[in-house]
């Protein structure tokens, strides 16, 4: 018994049963793709026997590929002991033959000597090829991944976004699947179509000769079929995929498209590209549909052609003039040619998939042989440097990024960092500072020029001693998803120092401790027991965290030291983030310690606490430091101001200020002491009289502070549910589901009605040809007469050509109809998800794990599990079911006795299918969730790359993949021999059964109670139809993922979690208790009508006793009844500690969540009271972390414009000049028109805030929210943008976030918020006079000497 699965135009496998004696009944799937040439097959063997084989491939692939050549013989010796069977039947029925009970029952015992044969084979073969595929593909994910991790910097650099998590999980799927039991079942079908032919030849040469027509006839239409199909396929695809890419983003975005009310734009550029993909969509399901109604003409015109000469040759035969050719000889050929011919056909896109398996392989291959320019694993290179004690020296150093080659960033750079000492690089944004550092971390090497280490050339040193005497702060701090422990534990991974301890980390001892304590273990029962390497780490990494300060919030935490951090860890603070990233470098001891705008997310005060730890290290480790705020680097010994590349200036900052240069100049633009002058007596007396005592003291109640109040940003991160709605939602009944579905589909309801009845003529058909095929068998009977078998031949030939043009015409018809249906109805409910997910609050968003990627399912597998439902599987489910009920009618009509025993075998059947089909499902779910870990572990991997290479984590991050991939390997080779077991029970019952059909309908016939013509309607119309039903059964798990994606679609759909929070009894009670001053309830009840205005008015906005606690952490309060006041066109600024609550006030102000209790009213109207969203028209955010959406970056700009209005280019590029960006732009090739990727990061730090800043003022907004907004720029940048904001004055209210004062000094009113709560306020002269806090982040910045 042979299986096909054939694949489609999406790449999608529908598995379809090949079954003997009913060729005729198979619905079909589009064929794919051309024949490959026999190179495929060279190449393919290559394949197997690539990454290091073994004697047990080889082993599997010999025993595998002899039992699939052996698992083709069966089907043609089937057809033979058929043959032999109908021609006793004949005689019996011809002659007064005696029938032979005997005869029969050993025909009979035949069939089941095969079957058990076959079934032998097929589960070996399967086995055995499952194997093979199973282990090729974890040698290539083994290879690939330590591949990857070892590669430099500049080859990821070259990668499309996602290409290698492409290569891990699509190339090796791709070329699993290649190698699976697919070429087993390729070669038992070779085997089947070459044995079928010889013994064709042997039974009845002249009919086995006009069959190999149908050859080339089904190998056409895969080829121009396959073609046009992929071509079609493939346009589709790459529209869906940029559609998708945008919702992608804007989902990934979600703060910025609500802030900007963006929902419009994104949906019209979303639906854009959907509809630029429909014409070539229909043109792909009238392929399908063609091929279908072809495939299916070719079958039933060999059917007529056959049984026609067939007829002929009997006739001439009982005429005396040939000899040898009989019925049976006759059913023979036809049965196993045709059978052959057919399932050889389906089979044919296996090449495609094998050819797909080896062009996967190529690519894998290609990065798996690569060697790293700047391999962290390798033992190659000198390892003698001492970093420690020698000096750095760059000597006209050029470098571009491989990325830009077009753009320079060093140029001919010279310059020298004296070991142990401090070397701090000052300068512009975009510069080339961070550059500096990647080349000092071997990240990339030089374009041209050398970097020494006193006389040795950076290239020639070992890369892995090198780093091991390195420490490295990145810009933006990303920790691994594992504990605080692990990721301190992680610097000691290649120190030089500690390589005692490597081991012990690398065999994931520490992990196995941290769920011991996560388990609730204490840490000291934890440590009792363990070795005591395991408890020396312990020690260091709390050595470690207490010099970074950051043990203070440790140990508050549930866990201490044993606390998840979260993915990237998202569950701690940017500012917590920082300590521990310092923590994991501190406890390297490094002889270099590399500084990356380390302190750039922290507070002055928390900065403070920073650098004095990093005082300690002086004069006994080379320190590097990177920063724009230049309080953090007068300490230095040594400042190199670097400006497009080139070194400016360089000397100690006291000679520096000295020269009155560069440097002195930056200082300047951030003397906090002379922005005020009367405020200048009083930070001088201040600083005199702060003793060394009262500022620790002020230090550490500081940074309790900070703990406290930087539990924020962790607990919206991780909000799962606002208040109001806590409650899980009910599931939507099934009537509102039926009743939404229909609303999608309402409009396309006659292209479906015509579909179905196409189905109902097909099915019908189906049935029809068992009638036809039992009256062709027994009108060809000898004891008929010669004129009367020709007559039958030609009749019934012409029957059959005539079924086949209506299959033609039915399957064109009604698969044009579902398909164009399908589309329709794909793009409403994509538009709707869409729509409906935009508009969605951030508290709906943060919810019960609703991630991006998860939310994305419902545009991608959702909409096109339920449009598949409205395509060609419902026409499948219903053709199969008229067959099934129209043959078990029929047979009861035409031989009730026969098929009454019969019947009770159809559940035999369905249950073989449905275990199947069921085993397989849960395999492939259940592979799918195995290996989800080492995906994970990738993206990991791919997201921190300078982390994991600068602290060299190859081989522990390796150690950990291996273990991820061990246990799903375990778990498959199990489940493949319970598996097969059913695959192989599938195919080989229904032979079983057939045995069983002609013991007993022999004995009918015999007995005079049917006669042959009965007996074989009755044999097709029951067996071959519910076999038929294996279609119906391998459509249920579509049925049931369309019925579990409608259920969650409409669900969203009907969702409107605005009305639902609004509408929340606990808030509406607060409501009710708090006076609406000056509030206008008409107002209140706006639409959301958006205004095609690009006026400018200055708007104001309050905060009137508001309380709030992200609903995962609602015990913490984040806001404590806080009242402000901005009144409009006045310039307002935000201060305090890190997560003290200056985030979340921006949070109110644009309604992202709703109050606790308290409202917020912005042009005295209050937002808390009303649906509308129309009051953001009005208001503009420069968010802390500044992203870009896929598109170019005048689309990026544009997004800014009120809902509307069309920011026109003129309007763009004035918005670029006020945020200094516009040389910039126009400097790059395309200019305005330049792509963005990867959500901008082509872009410096700078450069994107600068682009945020521009996207912003382009709205010409009444309210301008800056959080953190200059942050990543240099002092000049900074000024220009401050000129350019004060133009707004009296026009545009603003109100900024900064922990860089001189951003904010200037401020008509400067509100001092700790603890949720606003305990100073006034101009920066009146806060340096009365608030000591706020005086001590003045000095810690004025740079007074």
């Amino acid at each position: 018994m042979q299986t096909s699965e054939t694949v489609d135009g999406d790449g999608q496998d529908k598995k379809t049963a090949s079954r003997p004696g009913h060729w005729f009944m198979k619905p079909a799937s589009g064929f794919v793709s051309k024949l490959k040439e026999l190179k495929t097959a060279f190449s393919f063997i290559r394949l197997l026997f690539s990454l290091n084989y073994t004697g047990v491939d080889v082993a599997l692939i010999t025993v595998g590929t002899f039992f699939a050549i052996a698992a083709g013989v069966p089907e043609p010796l089937l057809g033979i002991v058929l043959g032999q069977l109908i021609n006793e039947l004949n005689e019996v029925a011809c002659s007064a033959t005696v029938y032979d009970a005997s005869s029969v029952r050993t025909k009979v015992l035949y069939l089941i000597y095969i079957t058990i044969f076959n079934f032998a084979s097929i589960y070996i073969y399967a086995a055995c090829w499952a194997l093979v595929s199973e282990r090729l593909a974890r040698r290539y994910r083994k290879a690939y991944f330590r591949s990857v991790i070892r590669q430099e910097a500049a080859f990821h650099d070259s990668l499309p976004s996602g290409q290698v998590i492409s290569r891990l999980v699509s190339d090796i799927e791709t070329l699993q699947s290649g190698a699976s039991e697919k070429v087993g079942i390729y070669i038992a079908t070779l085997s089947y179509f070459v044995t079928a032919y010889v013994v064709a030849f042997i039974k009845v040469p002249i009919i086995a000769g006009i069959l190999i027509a149908v050859i080339p006839c089904f190998f056409a239409m895969a080829l121009v079929g396959g073609r046009l199909a992929s071509r079609y396929g493939t346009r589709v695809g790459k529209q869906v995929d940029l559609a998708t890419s945008i919702a992608s983003s804007s989902l990934s975005h979600l703060k910025i498209v609500h802030a900007f009310n963006a929902q419009k734009r994104l949906e019209d550029l979303f639906s854009s590209h959907l509809v630029q993909s429909r014409k070539d969509a229909l043109k792909k399901a009238a392929v399908h549909a063609t091929q279908m109604g072809t495939l299916f003409f070719i079958v039933y015109s060999s059917n007529a052609l056959a049984y026609w000469k067939g007829a002929h040759l009997i006739a001439d035969s009982v005429d005396g003039l040939n000899s040898g050719v009989s019925v049976g000889a006759v059913y023979t050929v036809i049965f196993i040619l045709i059978d052959a011919t057919f399932i050889f056909s389906q089979v044919s896109p296996y090449m495609h998939v094998f050819s797909a398996a080896t062009s996967a392989s190529r690519r894998l291959l290609g990065v798996i042989h690569r060697n790293s320019n700047i391999d962290g694993t390798s033992l190659t290179g000198e390892q003698s440097v001492n970093l420690g004690e020698k000096e750095i020296h760059f000597k006209d150093v050029h470098f571009t990024y491989p990325a830009r080659a077009e753009v320079p960033v060093l140029q001919g750079l010279s310059l020298s960092i004296p070991p142990k000492q401090h070397t701090a690089f000052v300068g512009p944004s975009g510069g080339g500072k961070s550059t500096v550092v990647a080349l000092l971390e071997r990240f990339y090497d030089p374009s041209s020029g050398n970097i020494y280490v006193g006389e040795q050339d950076f290239q020639h040193l070992n890369v892995a001693s090198l780093r091991s005497q390195m420490g490295f702060v990145q810009q933006e701090s990303q920790l691994l998803d594992r504990s605080i422990v692990e990721n301190i534990a992680y610097g000691l991974v290649g120190s030089a120092n500690h390589e005692h301890l490597t081991e012990v980390i690398l065999d994931m001892s520490l992990a196995d401790l941290v769920a011991r304590i996560q388990a609730g273990c204490s840490e000291e029962e934890a440590l009792g027991d363990c070795d005591p390497r395991i408890v020396e780490i312990f020690e260091q990494a709390k050595l470690a965290a207490s010099r970074a300060n950051a043990l203070s919030f440790i140990e508050s935490l549930a866990f201490g030291l044993a606390s998840p951090v979260g993915t990237s860890g998202g569950q701690l603070s940017g500012g917590q983030r920082q300590r521990i990233a310092l923590a994991t470098a501190l406890v390297r001891e490094p002889k270099l310690l590399i500084l990356d705008e380390a302190t750039a997310a922290l507070d002055s005060m928390s900065e403070q606490l920073i650098q004095a730890a990093l005082l300690t290290l002086s004069g006994t480790t080379t320190i590097v430091s990177i920063a724009h705020r230049l309080a953090a680097v007068r300490d230095a010994d040594q400042v190199i101001v670097i400006q497009n590349g080139r070194l400016v200036e360089s000397g100690s900052p006291q000679n520096l200020l000295e020269s009155d240069g560069a440097y002195a100049a930056m200082i300047n633009q951030q003397k906090l002491a002379n922005a005020v002058d009367s405020s200048e007596d009083t930070l001088s007396e201040a600083k005199s009289s702060l003793t060394s005592d009262h500022k620790d003291s002020i230090l550490a109640d500081k940074e309790q502070s900070v703990y406290l109040a930087e539990e924020e940003k962790p607990a919206e991160v991780k909000a799962e549910s606002n208040t109001t709605l806590s409650k899980k939602e009910p599931k939507p009944s099934k009537f509102l589901t039926a009743k939404i579905c229909f609303a999608f589909i309402r409009s396309n309801i006659l292209l479906i009605l015509l579909g179905l009845v196409m189905s109902t003529i097909i099915g019908a058909s189906y049935s029809s040809n068992a009638i036809l095929f039992g009256n062709t068998v027994g009108g060809l009977s000898p004891c008929k007469g010669t004129a009367n078998i020709r007559h039958s031949g030609n009749l019934f030939g012409l029957m059959f050509f005539v079924v086949g043009i209506v299959e033609l015409f039915a399957n064109i018809i009604g698969g044009c109809a579902y398909g164009w249906a399908a589309d329709q109805t794909l793009y409403r409910i994509r538009m709707n998800s869409l729509r409906s997910l935009l508009s969605q609050t951030m508290t709906w968003h943060s919810a019960e794990g609703r991630s991006p990627g998860v939310l994305i399912a419902y545009i991608t597998g959702d909409a096109s599990a339920i449009s598949g439902l409205t395509g060609t599987t419902i026409g499948l489910l219903l053709a199969t079911a008229v067959n099934l009920f129209a043959g078990v009618i029929i047979a009861f009509i035409v031989a009730w006795k026969i098929t009454i025993v019969l019947v009770p075998t159809i559940p035999i059947l369905l249950v073989a299918g449905f275990m199947k089909l069921r085993v397989q499902s849960q395999f492939a779910e259940r592979h799918k969730k195995a290996f989800s870990r080492a995906t994970e572990l990738t993206v990991e991997a791919l997201g921190n790359l300078r982390f994991v290479a600068g602290f060299s984590l190859e081989n522990q991050l390796y150690r950990e993949f291996l273990s991820s991939i061990q246990k799903p390997y375990k778990n498959t080779t199990k489940a493949i021999a319970w598996g097969n077991f059913w695959l192989a029970w599938a195919f080989s019952v229904s032979n079983l059964i057939s045995a069983l059909a002609y013991w007993w309908g022999s004995k009918q016939i015999a007995s005079g109670l049917y006669s042959q013509t009965q007996f074989f309607i009755v044999l097709p119309a029951l067996l071959f139809s519910t076999q038929s039903c294996g279609q119906m059964l391998a459509l249920a798990p579509d049925v049931s993922k369309a019925g579990k994606a409608a259920s969650r679609v409409v669900d969203l759909v009907k969702t409107n979690s605005a009305e639902e929070e609004h509408s929340g009894d606990n808030y509406t009670q607060q409501m009710m208790k708090m006076e609406m001053p000056n509030t206008d309830l008409e107002a209140n009840m706006s639409s959301d009508a958006a205004s095609s205005e690009n006026s400018q008015r200055a708007v104001g906005a309050k905060l009137h006793q508001v309380c709030f606690a992200y609903p995962k952490s609602s015990h913490i309060p984040v806001l404590n009844e806080l009242s402000i006041d901005f009144k409009p066109g006045n310039f307002y600024a935000l201060v305090g500690p890190s997560g003290s609550g200056k985030s979340t006030i921006f949070n109110m102000l644009e309604r992202f969540y709703q109050p606790t209790s308290g409202f917020v009213t912005i042009n005295e109207q209050n937002i808390n009271r009303i649906l509308s969203k129309t009051f953001r028209d009005d208001i503009a955010l420069v968010p802390q972390e500044n992203v870009l959406f896929e598109g170019t970056l005048a689309f990026n700009i544009g997004l800014g414009a009120r809902p509307g209005y069309t920011a026109t280019q003129a309007d763009i590029e004035e918005a670029c000049k006020q945020a200094q960006i516009h040389d910039v732009i126009t400097s790059l090739p395309d200019g305005y028109d330049t792509f963005c990727t990867h959500d901008g990061k082509q872009f410096s730090g700078g450069q994107r805030q600068r682009l945020s800043i521009a996207r912003a003022l382009v709205r010409k907004p009444g309210l301008l929210l800056l959080d953190e907004s200059t942050s990543a720029l240099d002092g000049e940048s900074e000024r220009k943008i401050q000129d350019a904001l004060s133009n707004l004055a009296g026009k545009t209210t603003i109100i900024a976030i900064a922990h860089r004062l001189k951003t904010i000094y200037r401020a008509d009113q400067i509100f001092l918020i700790q603890d949720g709560h606003c305990v100073d306020h006034g101009t920066h002269t009146e806060l340096v006079d009365r608030s000591e806090m706020y005086r001590e982040s003045v000095l810690h910045q004025s740079l007074v000497t």
